[in-house]
């Protein structure tokens, strides 16, 4: 006598809804109208044997005559051997692995019903029900993460095995920070060391990381509103006040000020330039002594004013800066006078207002998407080096949807292939981070993806 086999499921808005006293919470996700829950409650819950091999990915669960297996990142599936096409690829998020609820129980011959908001699985006899609590409905929507802002989510694309967080910017508990080590952008330090308690973090911008070099970095950084660092290499992140993400193409200049008025500009901050033509400002961030080469002086400002005019060896006063440029140059400033400076961005895609309300920005790069469109040659962005033009190596990248979700992840790729990996993504701006023994991401206490090195710099995001 063969026993009917029934599952029944009601789906409402996405959302599970059960009036039933015998049904268990249970979190699920909801993709693309496909509800997922965790594999092993087939196995706990139902009865059929389920195992999951770490190496490969592989799902596999059995329930009398029929072997199902699937594959984390893979929307290809088997039923006793029979390749399956499923409609969202099983996935693992914050640990926990999902599969689609629906295929494995067609899968298993059982009949798939909805009635009065209740997800209930009949198999054999074997009876159960749940309360189900959607966590996630995927990373091109605006409810992309959990109760805490974030989802930890590995997947395998395009044959590269990605390990990633999808960031709700939408949610205002949401904060976003540069950080230096030691609040500093002359050292380097390990990025949980950084992350200093923020919920995650990923490396940042590139720095001098070789020969024994003072760590100073190489992008543009910054934090607060306050400029640490400016170059023109590759493409900038920056975050508004309002959580709103920007990637572009962007000229980062700093106008000064004397009494108010329009006087000085500089496109180096806290790193010597041979340049004539240029001032140079020192932070408090940059630690150490300033070595002043003939021909050249420092107006040393405090509290926004000058405070002295000298020709040598100077450190940054914790409450104030200091700017090096030719004597010549230096003759325009005056003790007691009124300085200032603010931070100027040109971008090449994007709206300069918006630009206007960032308060942390970084470049890196070389870029990876922008505006929806895959971007050209990292050579074209002034990268030389064959690691970032052409070869395999562990890269870190940003990017964001068009629906202001960030995802943040490492993959081991080439440029070119991970260009194609956020595509598949639904990115619609990215770029690289810093690459390579830099390349970490910090989440909830622990690595998944250990850096090989100190760095300078990492962006820290925190739920509050």
């Amino acid at each position: 006598m063969k026993l009917s086999k029934k599952i029944g499921l009601i789906l409402v808005s996405g959302i599970i809804l059960v009036n039933s006293l015998q049904a268990s919470n249970l979190k699920c996700l909801s993709q693309n109208n496909t509800t997922m829950v965790p594999f092993r409650v087939i196995g706990e819950d139902l009865g059929a044997k389920v195992s999951f091999e770490q190496a490969s990915q592989t799902i596999t669960l059995s329930y009398r005559d029929t072997n199902i297996e699937l594959k984390v990142g893979s929307k290809k599936a088997t039923v006793n051997g029979e390749e399956k096409n499923l409609q969202v690829a099983p996935q693992v998020v914050d640990g926990v692995t999902y599969v689609p609820i629906r295929f494995v129980a067609e899968a298993l011959g059982a009949e798939v019903n909805y009635k009065n908001g209740i997800l209930a699985i009949n198999l054999e006899g074997n009876e159960k029900e749940w309360k189900l609590e959607t966590i996630a409905t995927g990373i091109n929507t605006s409810s992309a993460t959990n109760g805490s802002g974030f989802i930890n989510t590995s997947k395998t694309l395009l044959g590269k095995n990605v390990t990633m967080l999808t960031i709700n910017m939408n949610d205002p508990k949401v904060k976003v920070k540069i950080a230096t080590a030691g609040n500093k952008v002359t050292r380097a330090a390990a990025i949980k060391d950084m992350a200093n308690g923020a919920k995650a973090s990923i490396n940042g911008t590139y720095f001098a990381a070789y020969n024994g070099d003072v760590p100073l970095p190489d992008g543009t950084l910054v934090s607060n509103g306050r400029v640490l660092h400016i170059t023109d290499i590759g493409a900038t992140i920056g975050f508004t006040s309002d959580n709103k993400v920007l990637i572009d193409f962007v000229t980062t200049r700093v106008q000064g000020y004397i009494n108010g008025e329009e006087a000085w500009t500089s496109y180096r901050v806290n790193r010597h330039t041979a340049d004539s033509s240029t001032t140079v400002i020192y932070t408090p961030e940059y630690e150490g002594n300033i070595t002043l080469p003939s021909g050249w002086a420092a107006v040393v400002c405090v509290d926004g004013k000058v405070a002295k005019m000298v020709t040598q060896t100077r450190t940054v006063p914790n409450n104030g800066f200091i700017l090096t440029m030719t004597e010549k140059r230096s003759q325009k400033f005056n003790v007691g006078d009124s300085v200032e400076y603010k931070v100027n961005y040109l971008p090449k895609n994007t709206s300069s207002k918006d630009w206007n309300n960032v308060i942390y920005a970084l470049s890196a790069g070389p870029s990876l998407m922008i505006d929806g469109k895959i971007t050209g040659n990292p050579s074209d962005e002034n990268f030389t080096e064959a690691k970032i033009l052409t070869q395999v190596a562990r890269r870190s990248f940003i990017g964001t949807t068009k629906d202001n979700q960030l995802i943040i992840g490492t993959v081991s790729a080439s440029v070119s292939e991970l260009k194609n990996i956020v595509k598949e993504m639904g990115l619609v701006s990215a770029m690289c981070l810093d690459g390579g023994a830099s390349s970490g991401l910090y989440y909830n206490g622990s690595y998944l993806s250990s850096p090989g090195r100190n760095v300078n710099n990492c962006i820290n995001f925190y739920y509050n």
